[in-house]
């Protein structure tokens, strides 16, 4: 179906087979329309390389064909530091100043800020990357304000807890002491009188005759 299409100069078609349908070769497919002499086909090409993460081909793919705006979308997917750096330094060598302005914003947080500022000082286009520096800066200067303020809660936490009072336990009184649950302690059992003494207190010694004299 694909070749169908291909011949019947169909981008379109072919474009929506790609999506609808994986039974195919990517690659080989990619490497038939890079060649191709309809610059459509060959921004398929381009496509079908990105879907496979060869993103490198893909981007130079654009470059030669100049769809930029399909560039940049790829640098900007690649989450590729040097692909994205590469594209730019590539606009810059062709003059294509507004590409470079827009593909700051486009690959915003895959760019280093003093790469940027080097390139553009070097092609003195400040204007063009002015807006882009002026972003980090806020941005930079937001971070800092954010650690600077919770520094200040953390040293504030720390200066209450030293400033607070050490309270030590004092120990209870018996008198204001709550009921215990001791158990008195055992009493001691009365003695027992010796043998022949008074069994009662005030009886005489000896053993009782019960009226018998003895």
């Amino acid at each position: 179906m694909n070749n169908l299409l291909i011949e019947e100069e169909d981008y379109q078609g072919l474009q929506a087979s790609i999506d609808g349908y994986e039974n195919f070769d990517n690659i080989m497919l990619a490497q038939r329309l890079e060649k191709h002499e309809l610059i459509e086909f060959r921004r398929i090409a381009a496509y079908l390389y990105k879907g496979n993460n060869r993103w490198k081909q893909s981007v130079d793919l654009c470059k030669k064909d100049k769809l930029f705006k399909d560039a940049m979308c790829y640098a900007s997917e690649s989450r590729d530091t040097g692909i994205a750096e590469d594209l730019i330094a590539w606009f810059l060598e062709n003059q294509y100043h507004e590409c470079f302005a827009a593909s700051l914003f486009q690959c915003y947080d895959l760019l280093r800020p003093d790469v940027i500022l080097e390139l553009a000082w070097r092609h003195n286009i400040m204007d063009f990357a002015m807006p882009y520096m002026i972003q980090v800066v806020r941005e930079y200067i937001s971070k800092v304000d954010k650690l600077e303020q919770a520094e200040n809660v953390r040293s504030e936490e720390e200066q209450k807890a030293e400033e607070r009072p050490i309270v030590f336990a004092e120990p209870q009184l018996m008198l204001t002491a709550g009921p215990s649950n001791m158990m008195p302690p055992p009493q001691a059992p009365s003695p027992q009188p010796p043998y022949g003494g008074p069994a009662y207190p005030g009886m005489g010694g000896g053993v009782p005759t019960y009226g018998y004299s003895m």
